[in-house]
């Protein structure tokens, strides 16, 4: 088009600028607001001990659905324990109750709306096929800006692409309400308002409730989205199988929200049909229940007060960053013998980043300097403290099989039909991703290959299938990491230095870090880890079969095995 483009990205740019500036406080509250909600929920959910839970739920299954729908509550659920994925399962529960909750809070009045005011309805509905068709990632980049990140962004992100089916269903509930009888109503005198409430809404209910059940159901769909921004729960372990292609605890994570799924889409569509009144069997086991759970909060709360420990240390790691997971795992069982609490968020390494520099989190140990975190370092800096690099022998890459004819870079264009034409690659925004295409592709003339990104897994299935069949494969990859162990690699030479010079992995922390933790500073600044070292224990958690719940274990065993090193970490 002549060279003609709408600067229709540079348009939302400039208006999510000046909301944040303008209106950053009124932003900040509501977050307060929303954490305090999912806090609370969490801590109902969490406290008690998890057979009081479950047997809560077990008491509304059968009074809404019958014994077998009961026994069927409670098996599932205890799968959901036997996984030890009960803790991840309430913090997803948490989080999609209380953006349901919102969600249908916003929907039900505004369908109401709609389906009164035909002006209304023309405006709402544009707007809800908007959100609706938008992909939910989008959601997330907004609100990531707005809300910093933790779980209020993926409950915004939620909220927004749930309450869509309740608006609709609502309107359409009250719209198709018999005429006659609204007609009839008016005759004898009512008011709007009351016929809404004693006849509109009473026969709108069915209605109403579907777009509730629908309103949930798309609440728990976005629990792995909402893991990328350091949700947590059952998104997180997804977005973690996701990035070391884990399909054990994908599988695992995976069959807990599909147990939670079933549960609440059964009990909530059945709320309509239930007898208004709870036997009084059922509800004296509820409230024994209910008893039960309160008692165990109560006992849990009280002993957490007792252990008075030296804090919570915060750790971000970044989703699909092997060497940083293994140093964060060490980390955590050192803290933990010295007496802190450590809590990690799982995130990528641009929400990461944005989460350190606003004091969400405390530290994270896999900043690459100088070249592949140097834009964050730009954006983030001021607000960012150095803590120092901790092994110095990283590399970017592009790793071949070692029985690959070719040896170099600058032999790949005249050997690409052996690799099948095809240069496999990460994420399209990750720093080696960038080098690739803007300095590599050009600079060794790859420019007849397909350069595939995707993402740190797909990469590495691909490897594992190539290696598996013998076939010649080209990846790009980086020093430290576990894929070396793994496989016979070899690194292609870079005589034009497309890749750049070795970098060092440094720890990045808050800016208050040093302040609130200033031991833990002290320690990790300190902090050396060599790269065979971490080869053994990257190999020990990644390569030995075993799953993250398994990790705690594996590090302490690894730690016992090297005590000399572990003790000088805080010596």
């Amino acid at each position: 088009m002549n060279g003609f483009r709408l600067p229709l990205g540079e348009w939302a740019d400039h208006v999510v600028d000046f909301v944040t500036t303008t209106l950053g406080g009124f932003f900040d509250v509501i977050r307060m607001i929303f954490t305090g909600m999912f806090d609370g929920m969490d801590w109902l959910l969490q406290t008690p001990p998890f057979w009081a839970i479950i047997l809560i739920f077990a008491v509304l299954a059968v009074w809404l659905r019958g014994w077998i729908f009961g026994v069927g509550t409670v098996v599932g659920l205890l799968v959901i324990a036997s996984v030890d994925q009960w803790s991840n399962a309430m913090d997803t529960l948490a989080l999609v109750l209380v953006s349901a909750a919102i969600a249908i809070a916003i929907s039900v009045p505004l369908g109401i709306l709609a389906a009164r005011s035909k002006t209304a309805s023309a405006i709402i509905r544009p707007v809800l096929d908007f959100m609706q068709t938008m992909p939910a990632f989008v959601y997330l980049i907004p609100a990531l800006i707005l809300f910093r990140v933790g779980v209020v962004p993926g409950m915004v992100a939620t909220i927004v692409f749930a309450m869509a089916p309740g608006v609709r269903l609502t309107e359409l509930g009250i719209r198709g309400v018999d005429k006659e009888l609204v007609e009839a109503g008016r005759a004898f005198g009512s008011p709007p308002r009351r016929i809404l409430r004693q006849i509109q809404l009473p026969l709108a209910m069915p209605s109403i409730l579907a777009g509730v059940n629908q309103v949930i159901m798309l609440s728990l769909s976005m629990v792995v989205i909402a893991g990328m921004v350091g949700a947590g729960g059952l998104g997180r372990d997804i977005v973690q199988a996701l990035s070391r292609v884990d399909v054990g605890l994908g599988f695992e994570a995976g069959v807990s929200v599909v147990i939670l799924a079933i549960i609440l889409d059964r009990l909530t569509a059945s709320v309509g049909r239930a007898r208004l009144r709870m036997p009084k069997r059922a509800l004296a086991v509820l409230g024994a229940a209910v008893l039960v759970a309160v008692g165990g909060t109560a006992v849990t709360a009280a002993s957490t007060a007792s252990t008075g420990d030296k804090g919570t240390v915060k750790v971000a790691v970044f989703n699909g960053w092997p060497e940083g997971e293994a140093a964060s795992y060490l980390w955590k069982h050192v803290l933990e013998k010295e007496g802190y609490t450590v809590d990690f968020e799982y995130a990528d390494a641009g929400p990461a980043f944005a989460g350190l520099s606003t004091g969400d989190y405390d530290v994270a140990f896999d900043g690459w300097l100088p070249t592949t975190h140097e834009a964050y370092m730009k954006k983030y800096g001021s607000k960012l403290a150095d803590l120092g690099a901790w092994n110095t022998e990283a590399k970017l890459t592009i790793a071949v099989n070692k029985d690959a004819p070719i040896d170099s870079l600058d032999e790949l264009a005249a050997h690409s039909s052996d690799f099948g034409n095809r240069l496999v690659g990460i994420e399209p925004g990750a720093g080696l991703t960038q080098a690739t295409q803007d300095k590599v592709i050009p600079g060794y003339g790859l420019g007849s290959m397909d350069f595939v990104t995707s993402s740190t897994p797909a990469m590495l299935a691909e490897l594992t299938a190539a290696m598996k069949k013998g076939d010649d494969v080209a990846v790009t990859l980086w020093r430290p990491h576990w894929a070396y162990d793994e496989f016979d690699l070899k690194d292609l030479k870079d005589p034009k230095g497309a890749l750049g010079e070795a970098e060092s992995i440094h720890s990045i922390g808050s800016a208050d870090f040093a302040k609130k933790f200033p031991e833990v500073a002290g320690w990790v600044k300190g902090f050396s880890l060599d790269s065979d070292l971490l080869y053994s224990l990257e190999n020990v958690m990644f390569n030995s079969g075993a799953q993250s719940s398994q990790y705690d274990g594996i590090v302490s065993k690894w730690m016992d095995e090297h005590a000399e090193y572990v003790e000088s970490l805080t010596s």
